[in-house]
């Protein structure tokens, strides 16, 4: 289970004929506390995250709303691995994914807006 913000909008898989969204990938800023002895430090942590089926276009229409980077999302998914290329290389890195009856997301404040 994740608890953190968005750090910047997700990207967005492709787009059914139906304006559903396969897949939306987007990275969570989380402040955890360490403790070492008497001290107490806050460390973030960075995940990423895949929302897929309906959470993913869920996480669209919440990004269409006012943008999703800062907004408090709430995540319980499965870690898993990510793989991509890199000039040639293949890597891999972790991620959370987030599918119907496999997870949930709840995206849990809007972002303020300036009116002026």
């Amino acid at each position: 289970q994740l608890l953190g913000r968005a750090t910047s909008d997700a990207e967005l898989g492709k787009v059914d004929e139906e304006g559903r969204v396969s897949k939306a990938i987007f990275t969570l800023a989380l402040n955890t506390s360490v403790r070492r002895g008497n001290q107490t430090t806050t460390r973030t942590l960075y995940r990423r995250v895949m929302a897929l089926g309906s959470f993913a276009s869920y996480v669209a229409n919440c990004q269409d709303d006012g943008g999703l980077k800062g907004r408090l999302i709430n995540v319980i998914g499965v870690m898993d691995d990510e793989h991509y290329t890199d000039k040639g290389e293949e890597f891999y890195r972790d991620i959370v994914r987030a599918a119907p009856n496999a997870g949930f997301i709840k995206i849990m404040d809007r972002r303020a807006r300036n009116d002026g």
